[in-house]
């Protein structure tokens, strides 16, 4: 029951944060270019003056999305035995497939933009890309950390298992 609760927990601020993190990066990009994109895309369809609630719904139902991906491809056992770096790969890409899914049915890009495709890949493989490294960089902290402590207690109490 701890773990399932845990699991919700890990769901909701998953993502609560990427919906943030989405919202304030499309508000500055709206800012900055928001009069040109309300030409070519349907999430900037206010201009500089802000983004809808439609859109701003549309990104909510995107991050639940995409963080009901990863919490599954995380707890599932179907991915126990991949390696981590394979699950965050699979992840990448479902959430990628699924992204330009609902990009292309909220007409956030033009269909026949070839330009606008290249570079959501490429902005979302290299967002990926770092907050998969910071991921990494946390676990072999924490990994560090408790090999310490393990070590201490081990020392301190004379079992060297």
């Amino acid at each position: 029951m701890d773990e399932q609760r845990s699991n919700i927990k890990e769901f909701f601020r998953l993502a609560m944060i990427t919906f943030s993190v989405t919202i304030l990066a499309m508000s500055l990009y709206g800012l900055i270019f928001g009069d040109v994109a309300q030409e070519s895309s349907m999430a900037f369809e206010l201009g500089s003056d802000g983004l809808s609630y439609q859109t701003i719904f549309k990104v909510l139902l995107l991050a639940i999305t995409n963080s009901g991906i990863s919490i599954f491809i995380a707890i599932t056992n179907l991915f126990a035995k991949f390696m981590h770096l394979w699950k965050m790969i699979f992840t990448m890409f479902s959430c990628l497939t699924v992204t330009g899914i609902m990009i292309a049915a909220f007409r956030w890009i033009q269909y026949d933009s070839l330009l606008s495709w290249l570079w959501f890949i490429a902005i979302f493989v290299v967002s990926f890309v770092l907050a998969s490294v910071a991921i990494t960089i946390k676990i072999r902290w924490e990994e560090k950390k408790y090999n310490d402590l393990l070590s201490n207690y081990k020392k301190e109490y004379g079992k060297n298992d």
